[in-house]
């Protein structure tokens, strides 16, 4: 893995059994694909929206929970890139407790290149490509 980011659990993060709630997981996802692309690519995601009217929408998303995480835990999520197309980005997280390091699970997105004015997909600016493609 080439980048990692640690989020605390909170205490609305989780569901009546103690228990991050899974969609909470996929925001966990996305906080850490801002934080991997402000390190990567040298801008702010949120520049990279608000400056730039370029977007990173989940367009597949497929998760494998192996472990809980609970209110209290530290989760680190761990992004590299699985492959790079025209206007796509995979991504690729591992979901670890960050206490002992045990994987609580797996999940890939595919994020398409899109133009926030005109609502649709756009090829990944080359000077965010070459961000992507470098290893480590």
């Amino acid at each position: 893995m080439t980048f990692s980011t640690e989020i605390e659990i909170r205490f609305g993060d989780v569901d009546p059994a103690g228990i991050v709630y899974s969609p909470v997981i996929f925001h966990y996802l996305h906080v850490a694909l801002e934080e991997f692309f402000a390190a990567r690519c040298g801008t702010s995601y949120a520049d990279f929206v608000q400056r730039e009217r370029l977007g990173l929408p989940s367009v597949n998303v497929r998760a494998e929970f192996l472990r809980p995480l609970v209110y209290g835990d530290r989760a680190r999520v761990w992004v590299r890139v699985a492959r790079l197309g025209r206007s796509s980005l995979a991504l690729a997280y591992t979901i670890e407790r960050a206490s002992d390091e045990q994987t609580a699970g797996h999940a890939e997105v595919v994020h398409v290149c899109m133009d926030l004015d005109a609502r649709r997909a756009v090829p990944i600016p080359d000077r965010y490509r070459s961000a992507l493609e470098k290893g480590p």
